[in-house]
C-alpha cells in the first residue's frame, strides 16, 4: 500500500520509465522538474514547443535523455503532444506554458483526441502527518457543479487512483457540513444515492458513505461524540467533495496550515494529464510527474 509520496516516488523508480509529452516546454520551472524527474529515471520527457526556446533550458538543467519536438503556435503544440499519446509514443501528458483550454480541447478532440468517453476530473492526493493514508481528493480543479451521475464518473476516476495505491475496495466519502439529508442542501441528496449506488454495486468495487462531515471522518472521536456510527472514521481512502469551490479551499487549506504534501493529475482521458499550476513548488510538481507515473 503506498502511504507516503515517497512511497509513490520509490514505485515510479521501481518501475520501467515513462514517456512524458509536455506541451510547451519552454519555461524554467517545467524544465526544472524534468530534469529532477529525469535524473531520478522515472521519466523521458519529449518536449514540444519552439525549439530555440527549449535547448537553452535544456542545457541550463542538464537534462540527457530526452526529444524536442518543434512546433509554433499554441494550437500546434497541442496537437502534436496529442498526437504522440494518441499514437503510443507517449505514457502521460504534462501541461508546460500551455494555456489548459487550448491543451483540452486538443485532448477532448472527437478524431485526433484522448477521449474515453468519460468525464474528465482533477484528482489530488495529499500526504499530512497526522492522517494514516494518502488523502485522494476529487474535484477540486475542473467539474464546477457536478450532478449526482458526474459525481459517480469523479468516483471512478479517483478509485483508479486507489487502486493503484494498493487499495482493493477504495473507501469513499462524500463530504458535506451534516450526516443527515437535508432538502435545502442538495449534496446530502446526492451523496445517499450514491450510498444507495454503492450498496447496489453501481460503483464497481468503490465503497461509498454519505453525507458525512469532515471532522467524523478525520476523527473516530469525533464520530464517536456525534454518535455517528461509521467505518470510515480514519480509514477513507477517497473524498469526494460537492464542488469545485469546496475542494480549492480544502486542498489549498491543508498545503498552507498543515504543510500538506500534495500531487494531482487529471483523470478520464486514455493517459492521465499532469495540470501544474504556476504557484506549485517543485516538490509538487515532482510529485506530480511520479503521480502520474505510477498510474500510468
Amino acid at each position: 500500500m503506498l502511504t507516503t509520496f515517497d512511497d509513490i516516488i520509490s514505485s515510479a523508480k521501481g518501475s520501467r520509465k515513462r514517456n512524458l509529452a509536455v506541451a510547451d516546454a519552454a519555461g524554467d520551472s517545467v524544465v526544472e522538474a524534468l530534469a529532477e524527474a529525469e535524473k531520478m529515471g522515472i521519466i523521458k520527457p519529449f518536449l514540444i514547443g519552439e525549439k530555440e526556446k527549449i535547448e537553452p533550458l535544456v542545457e541550463k538543467y542538464k537534462l540527457t535523455d530526452y526529444e524536442i519536438i518543434s512546433a509554433g503556435s499554441p494550437e500546434e503544440i497541442a496537437e502534436k503532444t496529442v498526437e504522440l499519446a494518441a499514437t503510443g509514443k507517449c505514457d502521460m501528458l504534462m501541461k508546460g506554458k500551455l494555456s489548459t483550454p487550448i491543451l483540452l480541447k486538443a485532448v477532448l478532440d472527437k478524431e485526433k483526441g484522448l477521449r474515453t468517453g468519460n468525464l474528465l476530473s482533477h484528482v489530488a492526493v495529499m500526504e499530512v502527518e497526522n492522517y494514516p493514508k494518502l488523502i485522494i481528493m476529487s474535484d477540486g480543479g475542473m467539474n464546477i457543479r457536478p450532478d449526482v451521475k458526474q459525481k459517480a464518473q469523479i468516483l471512478g476516476n479517483a478509485g483508479m487512483v486507489a487502486e493503484k495505491f494498493g487499495a482493493e475496495k477504495p473507501k469513499a466519502v462524500g463530504l458535506a457540513a451534516i450526516e443527515v439529508i437535508n432538502p435545502d442542501m442538495p449534496e446530502t441528496g446526492e451523496f445517499a444515492m450514491l450510498t444507495k449506488m454503492s450498496e447496489r454495486g453501481q460503483l464497481g468495487n468503490i465503497i461509498f458513505e454519505g453525507p458525512l462531515a469532515i471532522d467524523v471522518v478525520l476523527s473516530g472521536d469525533a464520530a464517536q461524540a456525534k454518535k455517528i456510527d461509521t467505518a470510515m472514521s480514519e480509514d477513507a481512502d477517497i473524498f469526494l467533495v460537492p464542488d469545485i469551490a469546496s475542494g480549492n479551499i480544502f486542498a489549498k487549506s491543508l498545503i498552507y496550515l498543515a504543510d500538506a504534501k500534495i500531487g494531482g493529475v487529471v483523470m478520464g482521458a486514455k493517459l492521465p494529464i499532469v495540470l501544474l499550476s504556476r504557484s506549485d513548488t517543485a516538490e509538487t510538481k515532482l510529485n506530480s510527474i511520479a503521480l502520474g507515473c505510477v498510474i500510468s
